[in-house]
């Protein structure tokens, strides 16, 4: 990294390779629509109902308004971090396009609006967890990465968002 992105104490923040390396070992979609015992989710069984949550407003909504509650504490709060958080969004994205699409381009699931939905939440997940250490309470993403680590997909919320429940398929 850059000496222009360095902090006045020599540490960087920096996209944590844990967090790349937990992205990598996912078996990505391989219980989508299969009952599940994921605690607090609401489980969607019918694939266009699946297509009709992911693709809704009210989700895009939700995953925004995560994501703005993180950059509106950072740019409060933290600043100085926060300066980077474009640099690290850019790396964050390339890292998302070369090493984990590919990993599930063939599954006919990903089509084109699925597919930007997964890139959005990954891509934040790694920016959340780059500035984990700066953000208070439950981390958002993160506990869509667990969705997927189950093999189902994060698609919808129930409630007005934070208060309520996932919706997955």
């Amino acid at each position: 990294m850059s000496q222009k992105y360095r902090k006045k104490s020599g540490e960087a923040m920096n996209i944590s390779r844990l967090a790349v390396d937990r992205l990598l070992k996912i078996n990505w979609f391989i219980n989508l629509g299969k009952p599940t015992f994921l605690y607090d989710a609401t489980q969607l069984t019918d694939e266009n109902a699946f297509i009709k949550e992911i693709a809704s407003t009210d989700w895009e909504d939700t995953t925004l308004e995560a994501r703005n509650e993180i950059t509106g504490h950072l740019a409060k709060k933290h600043s100085n971090d926060y300066q980077e958080w474009n640099t690290l969004a850019r790396e964050a994205q390339g890292i998302i396009d070369t090493a984990i699409i590919p990993l599930m381009i063939n599954n006919e699931v990903v089509q084109h609006v699925i597919l930007d939905n997964i890139k959005w939440d990954l891509i934040n997940y790694l920016m959340e967890d780059a500035y984990k250490k700066h953000l208070k309470g439950s981390l958002f993403f993160e506990s869509l990465i667990n969705i997927y680590e189950h093999g189902h997909i994060p698609c919808g919320w129930n409630g007005k968002w934070p208060v309520g429940k996932l919706i997955i398929y």
